[in-house]
């Protein structure tokens, strides 16, 4: 089980299931499905003692893992759950709480502008790779795949250097 992305697999048709199915929808263990129902994040129903996770369990699971992936503590995840299920009414703890999620809002955008960047970096060297590789498939020189790297960087550079420090990278919009 892959613990840092588990993948999402599609739902089943059934709109009830048990804690084995559930967890097995999400590539996680059922211990991991009862640690998180122990910290508040998931309240799934009982019929005979027994666990069962409907569609709004399905949901809220997903936000989890997606906060999981994000990096977001359980803790934090749980805040956020807190607030939309009313359980926060106090007027100081909301706006407290709503200072949080602008910083965390804030990061987020930032974030998804480094991750733009790195796209658009990794881009450029693909494209290298491939220029490098189309001209001579059998060629092992990697010597001039790094000069050919280097000189577009290098007219990045030259083309605006404040594009170039500003994550603007010519073309590539």
């Amino acid at each position: 089980m892959n613990a840092i992305a588990p993948t999402i697999k599609a739902a089943p048709e059934s709109q009830k299931w048990g804690i084995k199915e559930f967890a097995a929808m999400f590539d996680v263990t059922p211990r991991t499905i009862r640690f998180y129902e122990d910290k508040g994040l998931l309240s799934p129903a009982r019929e005979g003692g027994v666990r069962v996770f409907d569609r709004r369990d399905y949901k809220r699971f997903e936000s989890i893992m997606r906060g999981k992936r994000l990096g977001f503590s359980l803790d934090g995840i749980k805040s956020v759950f807190d607030v939309i299920s009313g359980d926060i009414t106090n007027r100081d703890e909301l706006l407290r709480r709503r200072q949080e999620f602008q910083a965390v809002t804030d990061s987020l955008a930032r974030r998804r502008e480094d991750l733009n960047i790195l796209s658009n970096d990794m881009k450029q060297v693909i494209d290298v790779i491939d220029a490098h590789l189309s001209t001579d498939p059998a060629d092992d020189d990697v010597a001039a795949l790094a000069a050919r790297y280097q000189s577009a960087f290098d007219q990045t550079l030259t083309t605006n250097p404040f594009e170039f420090v500003s994550g603007e990278t010519p073309g590539l919009k």
